[in-house]
């Protein structure tokens, strides 16, 4: 019997960067604060990919992860990894094996995409 539900599948429909947001965090920090959070999130943003590459995660560790990265990526304005890691976390919710596993393995290019991205933009932020 086929599943009812949707496959895993993480699109490049989201932007990878919403920059107002961190235009915005910039405008309340000096540059070398502002290069020390966008520096302690991303740290956070790598740790929490890596955690998700164990395959045997429970779907509420995965559910925390993608708390996390969630959270991270909201306050960045990283559209397409919190659009991507809301997907996963609600497969995990839903405890669809096969789709989490699926979801889980494609968040790598994602991550990277979004990290890539934001050191990319920073790079260019704070040559001007």
């Amino acid at each position: 019997m086929k599943s009812l539900m949707p496959a895993a599948e993480i699109t490049h429909n989201e932007p990878a960067l919403d920059s107002g947001k961190l235009m915005r965090m910039r405008s309340y920090l000096d540059t070398a604060s502002f290069r020390e959070v966008i520096a302690e999130f991303e740290t956070g943003i790598r740790q929490r990919l890596l955690n998700l590459e164990a395959l045997d995660l429970t779907p509420s560790q995965i559910d925390a992860i993608c708390h996390d990265l969630i959270n991270f990526s909201g306050t960045l304005g990283l559209c397409e990894l919190a659009s991507a890691a809301e997907q996963l976390r609600e497969h995990a919710r839903r405890q669809a094996r096969a789709d989490l596993v699926s979801a889980q393995v494609a968040m790598r290019p994602v991550g990277d995409r979004a990290v890539a991205t934001l050191q990319n933009y920073m790079e260019a932020l704070l040559d001007e």
